[in-house]
């Protein structure tokens, strides 16, 4: 499956309608809904850069935003792709926006780390998150079938048994961690705000503390081994 794809999946459409006297705040609905709104209209042109910066504004915001998370690191994995300048630190912020929304229990960006690991040869976080997925109570209810069943076997077939059965008790202990309320920075406001030029600068994803293995491997889902 194409990182491309993942761009394509199940797109929350937000309101994006109303304006606002605040100089630095969003224009348009509440919160990040212009900015989100925006990131899709750029999508559907094909402007992935662009794109990913209004995405980024919209997470800011926070709890509430997991789709602008999901779309901020699917983007981002793109430009990656892409071989764009600055791709490495793409790629690192990919999987950093995917990672936080999908320990947030957004299935879409559990699926997509499990593509994309699996895509990339990290055998056993790609059979995490494709465990994480495939329990995701809502993504069950709403019959949501973000990964086929020839992929999920695929992943398990990656890895051994004891690793599996390591992996399945890691995945028994995940517990949503909700994405923190936000505000939006100046950057992101001038981004978004009408006949003005976007900022040249790109607006920065916000930093967690991480904790990691020895060896600089970090551990996605409160400690979950790579």
């Amino acid at each position: 499956m194409k990182k491309t794809a993942y761009l394509l999946a199940f797109p929350l459409i937000l309101a994006a309608c109303g304006t606002t006297d605040n100089e630095n705040a969003f224009r348009g609905g509440t919160g990040g809904d212009a900015a989100y709104g925006r990131g899709l209209q750029s999508l559907e042109r094909g402007e992935t850069a662009a794109a990913h910066d209004y995405f980024v504004c919209a997470a800011e915001y926070g709890n509430g935003y997991e789709v602008a998370w999901y779309y901020a690191g699917t983007t981002a994995l793109e430009l990656a792709s892409q071989g764009v300048e600055g791709s490495e630190d793409y790629l690192e912020t990919g999987e950093d926006y995917l990672e936080r929304s999908g320990e947030a229990g957004w299935g879409a960006s559990q699926a997509a780390l499990a593509h994309h690991f699996h895509e990339t040869g990290a055998a056993q976080q790609a059979a995490y998150w494709a465990l994480l997925y495939t329990n995701n109570v809502r993504e069950i209810s709403l019959g949501l079938t973000r990964m086929d069943a020839d992929t999920i076997a695929e992943i398990r077939e990656g890895v051994s048994d004891d690793v599996m059965a390591e992996t399945e008790l890691a995945a028994a202990r995940f517990v949503p961690q909700p994405l923190s309320v936000g505000r939006s920075s100046a950057e992101c406001a001038d981004a978004i705000r009408s006949d003005r030029e976007r900022s040249r600068q790109r607006p920065q994803r916000p930093r967690r503390e991480e904790t990691r293995q020895p060896g600089g491997q970090r551990q996605p889902g409160g400690g979950v081994p790579y």
